[in-house]
C-alpha cells in the first residue's frame, strides 16, 4: 500500500532544493555579470586614464618644443599653466584630469623627464617620457654666407700642392662655396647656392673635392639664434657657474683645474670676488659667461689650455685665444674620452697670431654667432704649409666665414695656417655643458623622444 503523505513530502523537498538551486545559479549569474561589468568599466576607466595621461605628455612636450632654446624653470614643476588650461582634459561628457612635473638637465645634453598623472572617476595612471634635444653642433662646418664684408668678396677654400685643406665631417653652408683648385670635404656636403663659385682659371675637379656628394639648392638651416647665448647665460648664473664682468681670462689646465683673471660683480655692479691669475675648480655645472660691464662692450676672454673634463665658455662679445686649445684625453686615440669644451661667442672668435704656436690646436666645438671664427694677423708669414697646420678638431659655427690664412696663384701659405679640419663624431650624442637645444626654422626645439613607459 502507498503512503500519498510520503510522495507529498518528498516532492514538496525536490521542489524547495530545485527553486535553491535555480535561487544560487541566478544569484551567481547576477555576481559574474555585475563583476564583468565592474571589470569592464574598471579596465575602460584605465584606459581613459592612461589616454588622460598621454594628453599630459603631449601638452608638455609641445609646450618645451615651442619655447625654443629657452629652458623650462626647473621650479615650474607643473607644466600646464594655472592661467590657462588649469591641466583639465574632457574625455566626453565626463572631466578626467592629469598633473605633469618635468625635470631638465643639460648632461649630456638638453633633456628632460616628464612625468604625467591621469586621473579619471578613481582610477589614475603615471606616464614617464624621456626627450633628448638634438645638438647645434651637427656639422663639422656650418656658416651663413661664404662672403666675408671685411674683405669685400669671398673667401677661397684651397687645394693646390702643398696646401690642401682637408675637412672631415658633414657641411652646410646657407650661401655657396669659394673654390681654389682641389680642397678635399670627405663628408656630405650640402649648400643653398646653386653651384660652388669655382676660382675662374684654376682647374677644378667635383670628384676630388666632394667624394661623399655635393647637394645644391639645399634648404637654408638656420643657425642658432641669439637666444641661444642667453640660455647659456641663464644656466652660468643659476649659483652653480661661474660669470665673469669685463675682460678676463680662463686658461685650461690639465688637472681638471682652471687658472682665471677677472671680477665676479653682483647685481648693483659692485665687485663681490677678484680673481687675479687665481688656480680653482671648474664651476660644478661647468659654465663660465663672460659678461659687459654696465654700458660697455667689453664682454671679452682670452682662453688657452688644455682640457680635462667638460666645460662651455661663452662671451658676450669676443673670445680670444691666445694658444692651442686641446684635450687631456685626446677621443681621436682614446674614443672613450669624455674631455670636451664649447666655445661660444656674440661677435668672434679669433685667434692671436703673436701668442699662438706654428702647430696649432683647436679642439672645441665653437661658435660664433654674428661673427667669425678667424686670425687676427691671417697675413704675418709663419712657415709654409707642411709646418704651419692648425689642427681645428670638434666643430665650427660661424655666421661669415673668416681668414685663417694666405695663399698665393701657385697655392704657396704666405701667411697663417693651413686650416685641416675634423668633425668630432661624438657630437652626435654629446654636448658641452648648458649648450641649448637645436631650433629649427620655425623657432621650435628640436628633440628625440626615448620612449613613454608606464610607471
Amino acid at each position: 500500500m502507498i503512503d500519498l503523505r510520503q510522495n507529498k513530502g518528498f516532492a514538496l523537498t525536490f521542489t524547495l532544493i530545485f527553486m535553491f538551486l535555480v535561487v544560487s545559479f541566478m544569484a551567481v549569474y547576477v555576481f559574474v555579470v555585475s563583476s564583468g561589468l565592474a571589470l569592464a568599466n574598471r579596465t575602460a576607466n584605465e584606459k581613459k586614464a592612461y589616454y588622460i595621461a598621454d594628453a599630459g605628455l603631449a601638452d608638455a612636450y609641445e609646450r618645451i618644443t615651442q619655447s625654443g632654446v629657452n629652458t623650462i624653470p626647473t621650479t615650474n614643476s607643473y607644466i600646464p599653466s594655472s592661467t590657462t588650461d588649469n591641466g583639465i582634459y574632457s574625455v566626453g561628457s565626463v572631466t578626467g584630469s592629469y598633473t605633469v612635473s618635468v625635470v631638465y638637465s643639460n648632461s649630456p645634453r638638453t633633456n628632460y623627464t616628464i612625468i604625467s598623472t591621469g586621473t579619471y572617476g578613481n582610477i589614475s595612471k603615471t606616464l614617464q617620457l624621456r626627450m633628448i634635444g638634438a645638438a647645434i653642433s651637427k656639422y663639422a662646418y656650418w656658416s651663413q654666407t661664404e662672403i666675408n664684408p671685411a674683405f669685400g668678396g669671398p673667401l677661397w677654400w684651397v687645394g693646390e700642392p702643398g696646401l690642401e685643406m682637408l675637412t672631415t665631417g658633414p657641411v652646410q653652408t646657407n650661401g655657396a662655396l669659394n673654390i681654389f683648385g682641389n680642397p678635399i670635404f670627405n663628408g656630405a656636403v650640402t649648400e643653398a647656392g646653386a653651384s660652388p663659385n669655382y676660382y675662374p682659371g684654376v682647374s677644378s675637379d667635383p670628384s676630388i673635392i666632394f667624394p661623399a656628394g655635393l647637394t645644391n639648392n639645399a634648404p637654408t638651416i638656420n643657425l642658432p639664434p641669439q637666444q641661444t647665448l642667453n640660455a647659456i647665460e641663464t644656466i652660468a648664473s643659476d649659483g652653480s657657474g661661474l660669470v665673469l664682468t669685463g675682460a678676463s681670462t680662463v686658461i685650461f689646465n690639465p688637472t681638471g683645474t682652471i687658472t682665471v683673471t677677472g671680477v665676479v660683480k653682483n647685481s648693483q655692479g659692485t665687485v663681490t670676488t677678484t680673481y687675479n691669475n687665481t688656480t680653482m675648480s671648474p664651476p660644478a655645472n661647468g659654465v663660465i659667461y663672460v659678461q659687459s660691464n654696465q654700458g660697455q662692450q667689453d664682454g671679452n676672454v682670452t682662453v688657452q689650455g688644455t682640457v680635462n673634463g667638460q666645460l662651455t665658455v661663452a662671451a658676450d662679445q669676443n673670445i680670444d685665444v691666445s694658444g692651442s686649445v686641446s684635450y687631456n684625453n685626446d677621443p681621436r686615440i682614446n674614443p672613450s674620452s669624455t674631455d670636451l669644451l664649447g666655445l661660444v661667442a656674440n661677435q668672434n672668435i679669433t685667434i692671436i697670431e703673436a701668442s699662438a704656436p706654428t702647430q696649432l690646436e683647436m679642439s672645441a666645438v665653437m661658435v660664433a654667432l654674428q661673427g667669425s671664427f678667424q686670425v687676427d694677423q691671417w697675413w704675418v708669414y709663419r712657415g709654409n704649409s707642411s709646418t704651419a697646420v692648425m689642427d681645428q678638431f670638434g666643430s665650427l659655427i660661424n655666421y661669415v666665414c673668416g681668414a685663417t690664412g694666405e695663399m698665393d696663384m701657385s697655392g704657396n701659405l704666405l701667411g697663417g695656417w693651413n686650416q685641416i679640419q675634423t668633425y668630432d663624431t661624438r657630437l652626435s650624442t654629446l654636448a658641452p655643458p648648458g649648450f641649448p637645444p637645436y631650433v629649427n626654422n620655425a623657432g621650435d626645439g628640436v628633440y628625440t623622444k626615448l620612449g613613454i613607459t608606464e610607471l
